[in-house]
């Protein structure tokens, strides 16, 4: 979130980064920028990753400074610490123009004493200014045993803070946390406590936002001090679904931008970034659609996806204004070109991306709707005045197509063109309204574990549209084990595209995934991201476009009675002899009925 500093910072902010050793910069601005953005260490060389970036921003001074502040990661292949990578403790650099990143210093020296354990890490952290002083809140992984519930846990994360006089540290933390460690259960169970967020509203009143997966995200009121939270934590995002939360009020509404599924995951990361908004900034925020992001059909409208080029996983941002009011995001991604430091470490590194973000129709839109970009765009503006035009915003994914056939299963008889990889036991499946009823077996389509039956059929070259309706019949509350139905697009049972509709631990939502092999060593196969929410029924589509030796696969999806709900795009290299299959799979006792199959032609 934008963080504006009162008038007296402006030359101490100078001062204090000249003091750190900050390389010069230059005054002018930049007419356009390419992602990933430049940040220069001390010696000249460039940072390769910048993962969780947050910003501070000082309008006042002359020229203004930004500070940007990074999770504790390697940034070089340069750097080593012994036999091991350096892991730099939340590394902060500065800027004049919101381009070009210089290197200040890392955060802390050392994990803090008696507040992290030796092996802690040290996310996610959150600059604010405050009470007339400087507020870095972060995350620890593992605090000290005298912080903590249970005695030599590593899982046991909190929120601490640290002060300063300057944007630029040094950092003096808290001796207690601002979140302790919350309890999930017996032993070593705990929530993740991670990733705060602080923003202020139109009465003064603060609020911290935090939690990720292990548990979901949370709000709760900051004291006066900014030292504690008090009051009860509500919660704003579904376990197992959201982390990153960043929250800024954009006309009469709070958005929150929420990140979802792997952040680090080399080239097959499939994380995304969702919005919601809300009239109060303790919610509940809703997607375009209406869905709350806290529910079992767990809501949050993609705002920024992976879409075939370079660049996948982007996600974690922070928002801002520049000095004519345009509306950016910062962010991570990962080249899958290039997207380790190490594979045997899995250390997944995370440039720094910077797109543009425009409000349509009471909503946000990054690049154009485009996903990140990876050509050069217009910098921001570090000059007050009025904010460039907006550039026109790309048609909408055509609809028209020419339906090739379609299948609803409405016979006493399965149409020749289908045909059984692993067929089912007898009795698991039957066709006649409302469709074909598949049963969900204790099977799985999955690296190694290849059990689940596949009802194929063959698929023509060219560019297709596929649409499946769907009913995934499995209580919301549903289940210990991930039971899910849909589409399969694939050459074999390890390389393939799949988009399911997912029942996992009280969760449902649609998942998009992709597996291949061979790999080379240390390299996952499988990698998975999330689209739209699911319903009753349920509508599943997959784009296909060939692009050269690769092919690309975007994910849609629509609630009946809903709209089209544009997803990520995954690229493969499967080949023209497509095979087209129908799963339920991953827990028996539950059932997938299709609807309702069709193959579409796409126009060029």
């Amino acid at each position: 979130m934008t963080r504006f500093l009162p008038g007296w910072a402006g030359a101490l902010l100078l001062a204090a980064a000249g003091a750190a050793g900050a390389a010069a910069q230059p005054a002018t601005q930049p007419a356009t920028y390419t992602n990933p953005l430049p940040l220069r260490l001390a010696d000249g060389s460039l940072a390769e990753s910048c993962a969780d970036p947050s910003l501070l921003r000082d309008r006042t001074s002359s020229p203004t400074v930004w500070y940007m502040y990074c999770t504790m990661d390697p940034v070089s292949r340069k750097e080593r610490e012994g036999s091991g990578w350096k892991f730099r403790m939340m590394p902060v650099y500065r800027s004049v123009d919101l381009v070009n990143w210089y290197f200040v210093r890392d955060s802390f020296d050392q994990r803090p004493p008696g507040l992290a354990g030796p092996k802690s890490g040290l996310w996610a952290p959150e600059p604010v200014y405050q009470n007339g002083s400087y507020y870095l809140y972060f995350t620890v992984t593992d605090v000290a045993d005298r912080h903590s519930p249970e005695k030599g846990c590593e899982s046991d994360s909190g929120i601490a803070v640290a002060t300063s006089a300057s944007p630029a540290g040094p950092w003096r933390p808290a001796e207690r946390l601002v979140v302790p460690p919350r309890r999930a259960g017996a032993g070593c169970n705990f929530h993740w406590t991670f990733d705060p967020d602080v923003v202020e509203d139109d009465q003064g009143d603060r609020f911290l936002y935090y939690g990720s997966y292990g548990g979901g995200l949370f709000v709760q009121r900051l004291s006066k001090d900014g030292l504690r939270v008090e009051g009860d934590p509500v919660r704003i995002g579904a376990a197992n679904r959201y982390e990153g939360a960043e929250v800024v009020k954009a006309g009469n509404y709070w958005y929150l931008f929420a990140s979802s599924t792997d952040c680090c995951r080399g080239p097959l990361t499939g994380y995304a970034l969702f919005v919601g908004r809300a009239t109060s900034p303790e919610g509940p925020f809703l997607d375009r659609e209406g869905n709350d992001m806290a529910a079992a059909r767990v809501g949050g409208t993609p705002v920024l996806a992976q879409n075939g080029n370079r660049w996948v996983g982007p996600g974690h941002n922070t928002v801002f204004q520049d000095a004519a009011g345009q509306w950016w995001t910062f962010y991570h991604a990962v080249d899958r070109n290039q997207s380790y430091f190490s594979v045997e470490d899995k250390l997944t590194r995370r440039p720094l991306l910077l797109d543009r973000i425009d409000w349509v129709d009471g909503w946000p839109l990054i690049n154009r709707g485009a996903g990140p970009s990876d050509t050069p765009q217009r910098a921001p503006s570090i000059v007050a005045g009025q904010a460039a035009a907006a550039p026109p915003v790309p048609a909408a994914s055509p609809t028209a197509a020419t339906r090739l056939w379609t299948e609803r299963f409405d016979g006493a008889r399965l149409d020749p063109r289908w045909s059984w990889i692993r067929p089912q036991a007898a009795g698991s499946w039957s066709t006649g309204h409302p469709g074909l009823r598949m049963a969900t077996r204790q099977t799985d389509l999955h690296v190694d574990t290849n059990t689940a039956a596949v009802l194929a059929t063959a698929l023509p070259e060219g560019d297709l549209r596929i649409v499946a309706r769907i009913r995934l019949d499995a209580p919301l509350d549903c289940c210990a084990r991930p039971v899910q139905g849909g589409l399969v697009v694939m050459r074999d049972d390890d390389n393939y595209v799949k988009l399911v509709e997912l029942a996992h631990d009280g969760l449902r939502q649609v998942e998009f995934g992709k597996e291949l092999a061979p790999v080379e060593r240390g390299y996952p196969r499988y990698g998975n991201t999330v689209a739209g929410t699911p319903g009753e029924w349920t509508w599943l589509r997959i784009d296909i476009r060939r692009a050269g030796k690769e092919e690309r696969y975007t994910a849609w999806s629509m609630a009946e009675g809903g709209n089209w709900v544009g997803g990520s795009t995954w690229t493969h290299r499967l080949g023209s002899k497509l095979r087209l299959g129908l799963v339920a799979m991953g827990g028996a006792g539950h059932a997938v009925i299709f609807g309702e199959v069709r193959v579409e032609r796409l126009p060029p």
